[in-house]
């Protein structure tokens, strides 16, 4: 059987919209409306809220109905490829074109381009519904209002727009935006070459200055979603390696794929308009099967700048943050159509006298299930708000600042303290996100046994579009590497402060009067105790081979000369590790703060429960992640880095657990 039928995907799921209920709309309300201050702007978050509501029902519904039913259709679809043109499938074009009407893809863009100027976190509520109905359609439709929103933040952050009266009346990008948002245009976000997928330093595609300020780009995109796109952000080598290697001489740049007789941007029907690049053809997938994934090859295209020289990898950054939550809210997407699909079947399939929603490795199959979409989706609207919030009050003190100076430091502090965590929290749940889809998906599969084999029930799909999840936008392996340069950096940084924050943990796990608290701070002092050990076996392994050397040689050793080749081996063979202790103790943290700011609702009882059965499920799973950390893996060690078995005898054998939050 297919997922359970519904007449509208926003308004049957309870929990998306007790989590959209909880975010401050005031904050966010008025960063969007400051930044534009239209005569008709919302002056509160609760009026902000229903008119996003509303949004959200209309689409909701459109959803269920017009995109939904069709998710086989979109399967068996794929686009084509002729004569050096794509051409999308006709389900696709036909749910494009409704979405358009409905001003689905320009529902966070200004006004003044015929936007509907809502925050982003309401696309990305879009974007989990819309993937719960066909992961395809999201991987499409991303592409249109994303990449307006890109350029419209690119305009800002470069100083290229236009004020009167402290209103943005103009930027460089006006019309892209408005044909974006209008669903005329589409666009693309290109990125991967042959050599170069998540390690950027290497892309090799080169953009060369001209006399009339333009640029020519020259080179090899792969993989590219959209590909056959209107309008392309593309990074690229715009600097002479000699002088600025690796990331130093990326610069971003905004390349149309249509230019006119006078060399300037073009659209496709303009006479005289010419192709400025070449789709070298299009991949077939085993999931997203609708969605175009395409080879391009630039030959001196014209390009324009973006911001300026050497600025690519920062500006990029800023996109792939944004990207990276809005995979968290696909694979919720993916993990809400995973989870209904076995629950209906498990109430309706009877087993030895009894629904096998009734037996009991099934029912903790599904209360699994019920348990992680839940606790995901809190820790992904937290970092979804401090990723927003950080972002526009960036562009508020550059473009607006205060002329007060104390607004303007209460301003800052605040646009610090939500940058720390829009910073932190996306690698989270986007590693957490894309793995968890996939076993649901899996997980959906093994309750409905030999008929989840089956394509009619749409099951295998699932899975099949889940497996992507933690490839794009940064392997899962990518995001883990993050988590653990930044926390480890900062407890490197400051270690007065790490050790300080392990004591307060401990004693908060101990004598904390709530319950919640207590089991939300063990799982905390589980991840500090993993940091700890993985900082001591890095420090015992640079002793290791400093003591080789002259007493009077250590110092500068221990200090400076760091090889991370080999220095810090241990952190990178145990990242995936941390980063799930982080994960699990960052959605602790997040249930029992929600279950609190509830008191006294009626929502109260539910949530301190759902806080109390994700530390039921999770503590347990500490203890073993952090044991497998604390076991030394000298061996592979050893091989990997050319040690012999003398020489790393001394650091090879068990670690003794210094922590072990667990106990």
């Amino acid at each position: 059987m297919a997922q359970p039928a519904s007449s509208n995907f926003f308004l049957d799921n309870d929990d998306l919209r007790f989590q959209l209920g909880l975010v401050d709309w005031d904050t966010l309300v008025d960063l969007q409306e400051q930044m534009f201050l239209d005569d008709d702007r919302f002056t509160n978050g609760a009026d902000g809220r229903a008119f996003y509501q509303d949004i959200l029902t209309a689409l909701g519904e459109y959803i269920a109905k017009e995109i939904a039913p069709w998710e086989h259709e979109l399967d068996s679809q794929h686009p084509t490829f002729k004569d050096g043109d794509v051409t999308d499938t006709p389900r696709m074009q036909t749910i494009l074109k409704g979405l358009a009407d409905l001003g689905a893809m320009s529902i966070t863009l200004p006004r003044r381009l015929g936007g509907m100027n809502t925050p982003i976190m309401v696309q990305n509520v879009l974007f989990e519904m819309m993937t719960r109905a066909d992961a395809s359609v999201t991987g499409q439709f991303g592409f249109f209002g994303g990449i307006a929103g890109a350029l419209q933040l690119y305009s800002s952050d470069e100083g290229s727009v236009t004020f009167v009266d402290g209103r943005p009346v103009k930027s460089r990008f006006d019309d892209i935006i408005r044909r974006l948002g209008e669903g005329t245009d589409c666009g693309a976000m290109v990125l991967t070459e042959p050599q170069a997928g998540s390690d950027l330093a290497r892309l090799s595609s080169k953009a060369t200055p001209q006399a009339d300020g333009s640029w020519r780009l020259t080179g090899q995109k792969i993989y590219i979603t959209a590909g056959h796109a209107a309008h392309h952000i593309v990074i690229a080598r715009s600097e002479d390696e000699s002088t600025h290697p690796g990331l130093k001489g990326l610069s971003l740049f905004y390349v149309p794929r249509f230019i006119g007789t006078d060399g300037k941007p073009a659209q496709r029907e303009d006479a005289g308009a010419r192709e400025n690049l070449v789709i070298g053809g299009i991949e077939h997938k085993m999931g997203q099967r609708s969605a175009v994934a395409a080879t391009i090859h630039y030959e001196n295209s014209v390009a324009e700048l973006i911001g300026q020289r050497g600025e690519g990898f920062r500006l990029m950054l800023v996109l792939m943050n944004n990207a990276r939550i809005a995979v968290a809210f696909e694979a919720l997407g993916t993990m809400e159509a995973a989870y209904r699909t076995a629950r209906t079947y498990a109430e309706e399939r009877v087993s030895m006298g009894k629904p096998i929603a009734r037996h009991e490795m099934i029912a903790d199959y599904l209360d699994e299930m019920d348990v992680v979409i839940r606790g995901l989706r809190a820790a992904t609207f937290e970092a979804a708000f401090h990723e927003e919030v950080a972002t526009r009050l960036k562009m508020h003190l550059k473009t607006k600042p205060p002329a007060n100076a104390a607004e303007r430091e209460k301003l800052e502090k605040q646009a610090k303290t939500s940058a720390a965590r829009s910073r932190s929290l996306p690698p989270l749940i986007k590693y957490w996100g894309g793995e968890e889809a996939v076993r649901m998906a899996r997980m959906a599969m093994q309750i409905q046994g030999g008929i989840g084999y089956i394509m009619e029930t749409g099951t295998e799909k699932l899975l099949r579009d889940a497996l992507v999840l933690p490839v794009y936008e940064g392997t899962s392996q990518i995001q883990a590497l993050m988590a653990l340069k930044d926390n480890l950096g900062a407890a490197i940084k400051n270690p007065v402060g790490f050790a300080k924050d392990i004591a307060e943990t401990r004693i908060k796990a101990l004598s904390a009067h709530d319950p919640l608290d207590k089991a939300a701070a063990r799982l905390r002092l589980a991840s500090l105790s993993a940091m700890q050990t993985i900082m001591s076996r890095i420090a015992a392994d640079k002793l290791g081979r400093v003591g080789k050397g002259p007493l009077s040689s250590w110092k500068s050793s221990l200090t400076k000369e760091w090889d991370p080749a080999l220095d810090f081996s241990f952190g990178l063979l145990h990242a995936e590790r941390l980063t799930k202790l982080l994960t699990w103790s960052l959605t602790a943290e997040v249930l029992v703060d929600q279950a609190k700011k509830v008191q006294g609702t009626v929502d109260a009882d539910e949530r301190r429960e759902l806080a109390a059965r994700f530390m039921e499920r999770f503590e347990p799973r500490t203890k073993g992640v952090l044991a497998e950390i604390e076991a030394t893996s000298g061996s592979l060690l050893d091989r990997l880095l050319g040690r012999s078995k003398k020489t790393s005898s001394t650091t090879a054998t068990t670690t003794t657990p210094t922590t072990r939050a667990a106990e």
